[in-house]
C-alpha cells in the first residue's frame, strides 16, 4: 500500500482583485483558482484530512492498546490522497467552467455582431426602398409592400438584437460565478481555439484513465477497504469494531449521477462502509471483504464511465469539426450572392423578398459557422476536463 509521510497543509490561494486591464483567458483561470469558493471548500477538506492524519500520527501510548493502529494510520494517509484528488478534481472543474463561460462571451459577442450587421443592412434597405417608391418610378420592381415587409423584418431583427444583448450579459454573469467574483470583469477579446482536424480517441481514453482524480479516489478507497479487512482480523474478541468510517470522513466523489430525461447518461455507484462492524471476528472480516468487493466494482464502474465520457466528448468534437469543414466557405459564398442582389435592389431591379432571402442566408451562414466554432471550442474544453489536463486546449489564433 502507498503510504504518505507527514503532510504540509495546503494553503488557500491568495485572494486578489480582478486586474484593471482586460482579463485574458489565462488571467481568468488564474483568478478563478484563487477566488472560487468551491476550491476553498476542497482545500479545507484537504486540510481536515491532513489534520486527521496528524492526529493518528500523534497517538502515543495508545498505539499499544490499538492492535489495528498500523492499518488505521495507512487508511488516514490514503484519506489525504483522496482529499488531494478531490482538490485536483475541483481545480479542473473550475478551469473548465471558466474556459466554457469565457468562450460563451466570445460566442455571444460574435453572434451579436451578426445581428447588429443584419439590423444595419435591413434598415438601409428599408430606407432605400422607401426612397425609390416615393420617387414614383413605375419601372422598378420595389413596391410599398416591399417597404412594409422590410419595416416588419427590421422590428423582428431588433428583438433578436435585444436577445443577443441579454445573452451576452448572461455569459458575463456566468464567468463571474465561475471565477467567484461579483464585480464587473473587463474581458479581453480573444479568439476561439483554432480548428483541430485530428483526434485519437484511444489516446484520449488512455490520458483520462491515467489522470482522472475520481479514479484515483476510487482506487484509494479500494485500498482503504482492503486495509479494513486486515484491521478487522486484528480484533479477536471485540464484538463491535469501529471501521475507518468512524475515524474520519473518507469518501470518494463518484462521476455525476445518471439521468434519463430525454438524454440518457448512466450513473455511478459509490463505496459503502458502516461506522461499526459487529459480530464475531470471522463475520466481521467476511462483511469487510464483501464491501471491499463493492469498492472494486466502484473502480471498474468508474473506469467504464470515464471511458464513455471521453468517447462521447470526442464524438462531439468530431461533429463540430465536420461542421466547420462543411461550413467554412459558406459565409463567403452567401455574401457574394447577397452582394449581387443588393446591387440590383439598390437600383430597383430586385424585390424586397429577394433582398431579405439572400441577406438572411448570408447572416445564417455566418451564424452557423460561429456556432460550429463555439461547439468545437466547448468540445476541446471538455476534453481537457475529462482527461484532467492530459489534453490541453490550443491557444486561439
Amino acid at each position: 500500500h502507498r503510504r504518505l509521510g507527514k503532510s504540509t497543509r495546503s494553503r488557500p490561494g491568495k485572494s486578489r482583485r480582478p486586474a484593471a486591464g482586460p482579463l485574458t483567458l489565462d488571467g481568468c483561470i488564474e483568478l478563478g483558482l484563487a477566488r472560487q469558493p468551491a476550491l476553498a471548500a476542497a482545500r479545507a477538506s484537504l486540510a481536515a484530512a491532513q489534520s486527521g492524519q496528524q492526529a493518528v500520527d500523534n497517538i502515543g501510548f495508545g498505539r499499544l492498546l490499538t492492535p489495528d493502529y498500523r492499518f488505521r494510520r495507512e487508511q488516514s494517509c490514503l484519506g489525504v490522497t483522496i482529499a488531494a484528488a478531490g482538490l485536483a478534481q475541483a481545480e479542473w472543474e473550475t478551469r473548465y467552467a471558466v474556459r466554457r463561460t469565457f468562450y460563451s462571451i466570445k460566442y455571444a459577442t460574435m453572434q451579436k455582431a451578426v445581428i447588429d450587421r443584419a439590423v444595419e443592412k435591413v434598415a438601409a434597405a428599408h430606407k432605400t426602398a422607401k426612397k425609390l417608391v416615393d420617387a414614383g418610378d413605375v419601372n422598378i420592381k420595389i413596391t410599398q409592400i416591399d417597404v412594409d415587409v422590410l419595416a416588419i423584418n427590421l422590428q423582428f431583427l431588433k428583438t433578436k438584437q435585444a436577445e443577443a444583448s441579454t445573452g451576452l450579459k448572461k455569459a458575463e454573469a456566468g464567468l463571474r460565478e465561475a471565477i467567484g467574483v461579483t464585480t464587473t470583469l473587463n474581458v479581453a477579446d480573444e479568439p476561439l481555439p483554432p480548428y483541430v482536424n485530428l483526434m485519437n480517441q484511444e489516446e484520449m481514453v488512455g490520458l483520462a484513465l491515467a489522470s482522472r482524480p475520481e479514479l484515483q479516489q476510487a482506487r484509494a478507497m479500494f485500498e482503504i477497504t482492503d486495509l479494513e479487512i486486515a484491521a478487522q482480523r486484528r480484533a479477536f474478541f471485540n464484538p463491535k469494531v469501529p471501521t475507518f468510517a468512524s475515524f474520519g470522513d473518507i469518501h470518494a466523489k463518484p462521476i455525476p449521477q445518471g439521468i434519463a430525461n430525454g438524454e440518457y447518461r448512466p450513473g455511478a455507484i459509490g463505496p459503502e462502509m458502516p461506522p461499526v462492524l459487529a459480530g464475531k471476528r470471522a463475520d466481521r472480516v467476511q462483511r469487510a471483504g464483501d464491501l471491499n468487493q463493492r469498492a472494486q466494482a466502484v473502480v471498474d464502474k468508474t473506469e467504464i464511465l470515464i471511458t464513455l465520457e471521453v468517447e462521447i466528448t470526442v464524438l462531439k468534437w468530431k461533429e463540430a469539426a465536420d461542421n466547420i469543414h462543411n461550413l467554412r466557405d459558406t459565409p463567403k459564398a452567401a455574401q457574394d450572392v447577397a452582394d449581387k442582389v443588393r446591387k440590383r435592389f439598390n437600383v430597383g431591379n430586385a424585390t424586397g423578398e429577394e433582398y431579405l432571402r439572400t441577406s438572411t442566408l448570408e447572416d445564417q451562414a455566418q451564424a452557423m459557422l460561429n456556432q460550429a466554432y463555439f461547439e468545437h471550442a466547448l468540445a476541446l474544453a471538455a476534453l481537457e476536463r475529462v482527461t484532467a489536463g492530459g489534453y490541453r486546449v490550443p491557444a486561439g489564433k
